[in-house]
């Protein structure tokens, strides 16, 4: 919180010095704003405040001792956006000067749509397609019999939303068949692209890829398929589905596992390093709930049968490792055979 002119020179300043980018956001709320701020701040986070301090009066006094201190942006500031943020949308105000680059205009863009301050989204998987019981990567598989059936329990579970969102893959467009509402397949919302690994299974790969599958294993983040891929790349492929919810609402996204881990960490927090392996599992009905800029996750499971496809990293990822420590953590599939049984 750089409230001072002066404070704001020295950051400008340092940045100068160290060739480093900056620029400054100026938020301005009227009373009727901040009061709602506060009430919905204390809802948000009652069960987890201390009841014995009187987190009001201490809002209260944050925000005069913040009044008192502070000194609005003079013309001579810049890169700035300046927000004058109301409880009526109508005059929710914004202006800048000298914003240049990708990031900054991005973050104008953001700032220039008023946040709704309670929204929420749905999230799924498709219903377990063909490959999935095969345990093969990618493609566009339709729907299986368990499939078809998780969109039918689906299109009675969910809400009805006022939007759509689909890959442009058969099996999240079947999903969402049933569900009545205005619906747009977008590309971003496609599943990761495998690249020479698609249509695949995890056994296969590792037979005719064994150095690339233990690559992977190694960095799930950073690692791309040849021709295809990588987590990294997938993050900013949806960024822009990310920014488009937060000017929505009541939205059901229909997608695929590795797109919904990259937009799930969002809405959880996650570290990077940590996005390949969030649980996205089939068959349940992720429900976000927002409030302002804090979510809370509800998964809820609609109890269809499928195949777990959740594959957690192996204990040994080097290039030199056997087929057995490869495929350690592969989930079972149909086409996989059948363990032995000893009596």
């Amino acid at each position: 919180m750089h409230l001072t002119r002066l404070s704001r020179q020295l950051i400008a300043a340092f940045c100068n010095e160290t060739s480093s980018h900056h620029i400054l956001v100026e938020i301005t709320c009227d009373e009727v704003e901040v009061a709602d701020n506060m009430e919905r701040t204390l809802k948000f986070y009652e069960k987890k405040l201390d009841k014995n301090i009187d987190w009001r009066h201490t809002i209260q006094e944050k925000v005069h001792r913040y009044h008192e201190d502070y000194e609005p942006c003079s013309p001579l500031e810049a890169p700035l956006i300046s927000v004058n943020a109301s409880a009526n949308p109508a005059l929710h105000a914004v202006t800048a000067r000298g914003i240049q680059g990708a990031l900054q205009t991005m973050i104008l863009g953001v700032l220039a749509s008023p946040l709704i301050k309670e929204h929420v989204f749905y999230f799924t998987r498709h219903g377990e397609s063909k490959f999935n019981m095969m345990g093969r990567i990618g493609g566009d598989s339709g729907l299986s019999e368990r499939g078809s059936k998780y969109a039918e329990r689906l299109a009675i579970a969910c809400p009805t939303p006022k939007l759509i969102w689909t890959s442009e893959l058969e099996r999240t467009i079947a999903t969402a068949r049933a569900i009545p509402g205005p619906r747009t397949a977008l590309r971003e919302l496609n599943e990761i692209n495998a690249g020479i690994c698609e249509g695949l299974t995890y056994e296969e790969i590792q037979e005719r890829f064994p150095q690339e599958f233990a690559w992977r294993d190694q960095d799930k983040l950073k690692y791309r398929y040849p021709h295809g891929e990588s987590y990294l790349d997938l993050l900013q492929r949806v960024d822009n589905v990310v920014q488009g919810l937060m000017t929505a609402s009541e939205v059901l996204v229909v997608s695929h596992q590795a797109v919904l881990r990259c937009i799930m960490a969002y809405f959880m927090g996650t570290k990077p390093e940590d996005v390949p392996y969030i649980n996205v599992p089939l068959h349940t009905l992720l429900v976000v709930r927002a409030s302002g800029y804090d979510f809370e996750v509800e998964p809820v499971p609609l109890k269809v049968e499928c195949v777990d496809t959740y594959r957690l990293q192996p204990k040994n990822c080097s290039p030199g490792r056997t087929d057995a420590d490869a495929l350690q953590t592969v989930p079972a599939h149909f086409d996989a055979p059948l363990p032995q049984v000893i009596n």
